[in-house]
């Protein structure tokens, strides 16, 4: 007769979030130097019963980790630390398709202002974000330095009410991804990016701005950051002239078919 371990009482309601928690936990432990770079994490065992979870959930935010390029996992070595800081690479996906957005990493924001927000239910909509929530608005443009001063493209950027207190690096740290700068200063992994592009008209007064023809065509971008547990922390609303934005996609056979 065989038996099944039981889960511990704690990693019980919730379940499916329990890991996301724990991987957030382990970051910030990371990001804040209690667990240095090439130093061992402990076991699977030692941090279930540390974290009150079960093996399966410490297994599930360890391979979490491992994909942000935290750690490394190596058989007859253990988990090691890798990097407090690593450099995030996304897959974008949907269903067998990759979308892959490529914009000139040069880009650096110029913000004109800042804003409290609360999404009614035409900019939720758009947004694909929960009607009466509230956020934190900075609005400008996004420069590419090598082209001049002129804007290449609009950005709204909101971002949960909750990362208030990132206004201020986000401002001083223009050439700085919005999303790293919650992962590295707030210790919250950004495990999901999902994005919508849709054609749009640029009406003026943007278009003067853009420098191109009232009414001319433009791409609309709408990424969303999630975290593990799929709450969304950060929304871009940037629109592009069409010439300056390129947009490919990679398909690919489903194993099943």
């Amino acid at each position: 007769m065989t038996t099944t371990p039981k889960e511990s009482k704690s990693d019980t309601p919730n379940s499916s979030t329990r890991y996301a928690e724990l991987a957030s936990t382990l970051v910030k432990e990371i990001v804040e130097g209690r667990r240095v770079v090439g130093s061992l994490l402990p076991t699977e065992h030692e941090l279930a019963e540390q974290h009150g979870v079960s093996r399966h959930t410490v297994r599930a935010s360890l391979r979490l980790l491992q994909d942000l390029g935290y750690i490394s996992r190596k058989k007859a070595v253990g988990t090691i630390v890798e990097s407090a800081n690593p450099n995030a690479a996304y897959t974008q996906s949907f269903g067998t398709a990759e979308d892959l957005v490529r914009v000139a990493a040069t880009e650096v924001r110029s913000i004109e202002g800042v804003s409290n927000v609360t999404l009614d239910r035409a900019l939720a909509r758009r947004l694909e974000a929960p009607v009466g929530s509230d956020w934190v608005l900075l609005s400008g443009m996004r420069v590419d330095p090598r082209k001049g001063s002129m804007p290449v493209a609009r950005a709204d950027i909101y971002i949960d009410a909750s990362l208030a207190g990132l206004v201020d690096s986000i401002c001083n740290h223009p050439q700085t991804l919005v999303s790293a700068l919650i992962e590295r200063e707030r210790a919250t992994a950004i495990a999901e990016i999902r994005q919508v592009i849709t054609g749009t008209l640029i009406k003026a007064p943007l278009a003067v701005r853009l420098g191109v023809e009232a009414g001319s065509a433009g791409l609309r971008l709408i990424r969303q950051y999630k975290d593990a547990s799929g709450k969304i922390l950060e929304i871009t609303d940037t629109v592009y002239p069409a010439d300056r934005v390129s947009v490919a996609f990679q398909l690919k056979r489903s194993r099943n078919l």
